[in-house]
This record gives C-alpha cells, sequence and structure tokens, in this order.
C-alpha cells in the first residue's frame, strides 16, 4: 500500500488488470493485516478481488496453498515492486499470447545497484531462459522484476522440482533444468521497495515518468 506519486502500488496493479479483462480476473491478495483502503480499492474495482491477512515468506508453500485447485494458467505478482506504467498490462498480454508454447513465462529487468536480490537469468536468443544462477547481488545481469505465469502442470510439480522448501526464483531455476520451458518478457525498470533507499529511487523514477510518460520497453 506505499503511496508513489499519490498512488498506491496496489491501485496501479489494479488498475494495470482493469486494463486487461477485469471480467475474467481474479485476484488474490496476499496482506500481513487487514488494510481498510485496499478493501475500498477492490469493493470498487472491476476485478473480483479476494483477501488474505497472513505473514507472507515468499516461499513456494504459499503458492501451492493459493493455486490448489486451479485448472489454467495462474499469474503471480510480487506488489511491492514498481515498474514503469503499462508494464504488467503488457506482461499479461504477452505472457496469454504464450500460453501453451510456454510453461513459464516471466518477467525480467536489469539489476539496479543496491539490488538484494542475487539471482541472475541467462537467456537463449530466443528470449527462453537457459539457466538460473545465484552470483554477487552487484553483478549487472538479469534479475526478476516480480512477474509470474506459470502453466497448471509446473504448479502441481512444483514440490518435485524445488523439493517444497526452496522461493519462487529458485524454484523457476529447478524448473528449467527438469525440462520446463520459461520465456522471459523484460521490463525496462523494476524496484523492490523493501528499504528506503529503494522506495526514494522508485520514486524519482515515477517522477521522471510523470514529467516525460514512456512506454515499457523490453530489458537489454
Amino acid at each position: 500500500m506505499i503511496d508513489i506519486g499519490g498512488v498506491t502500488l496496489f491501485e496501479r496493479v489494479l488498475t494495470e488488470l482493469e486494463e486487461t479483462d477485469p471480467d475474467d480476473t481474479s485476484l488474490r491478495v496476499w496482506l500481513r493485516h487487514r488494510e481498510p483502503l485496499a478493501e475500498r480499492l477492490a469493493a470498487q474495482s472491476r476485478c473480483r478481488v479476494g483477501f488474505a491477512y497472513e505473514q507472507p515468506t515468499g516461499r513456494l508453500n504459499e503458492l501451492i496453498r493459493a493455486t490448489r485447485g486451479a485448472t489454467g494458467y495462474l499469474t503471480l505478482i510480487d506488489s511491492d515492486r514498481l515498474t514503469p506504467p503499462g508494464s504488467l498490462s503488457l506482461f499479461l498480454r504477452l505472457a496469454r499470447s504464450m500460453e501453451g508454447s510456454a510453461d513459464i513465462c516471466l518477467g525480467v529487468t536489469n539489476a539496479q545497484p543496491g539490488d538484494e536480490d542475487e539471482t541472475r537469468y541467462l537467456l537463449g536468443k530466443s528470449g527462453a531462459v537457459t539457466e538460473v544462477r545465484k552470483l554477487s547481488a552487484a553483478a549487472p545481469g538479469l534479475t526478476s522484476a516480480g512477474y509470474y505465469h506459470w502453466h497448471p502442470d509446473v504448479l502441481r510439480d512444483l514440490k518435485r522440482y524445488a523439493r517444497g522448501t526452496q522461493n519462487l526464483t529458485t524454484c523457476v531455476g529447478a524448473a528449467v533444468e527438469c525440462g520446463a520451458k520459461a520465456v522471459a518478457v523484460g521490463i525496462a525498470y523494476s524496484a523492490n521497495i523493501n528499504t528506503v533507499e529503494a522506495l526514494t529511487s522508485a520514486r524519482e523514477a515515477e517522477a521522471a515518468w510523470s514529467a516525460a510518460p514512456t512506454q515499457s520497453l523490453p530489458a537489454g
């Protein structure tokens, strides 16, 4: 619910979901505690939104529990991230267009100075993920932009892929090693807002977009 440029991150997610297919979008939101503002925003949205209140860990068991019984592709959105306007809706359109030809579609972005994420995605010429490596957080390369689109068969196999204990990024690497086809979609910028410094950087980026709006471009 962080406010950046007068708009919360949650509002930004809802707005972009409504730009894709709101009548066919069911959103499950994990929060640490009740957020009256989030509930009001959800009530005003054309998307179907439900809430779960618990301490998130970003680990595999949460995804398995949340997707139990699912029969179609599902999208996981890391909601404490800021991306350029239109990035999420673009990702969803591209990810849906690749359903049937890819098991996993994930958003990637260039690693930023100060990132804590040590994961780097290596891509082939077609944009398919060939390897996931854990490097120094200061190492250049492509890292997660916080968007994942999963085939239901991969979801059912996640526990076997990652032995039930790993985080989601590690799980992507394990799935690729086991033969799952993962395709990357470039996002020009993605700030994981978990520090004061990251929040300051995100606000500076948003101010620049507001002054000169641009479309999200593939990470390079």
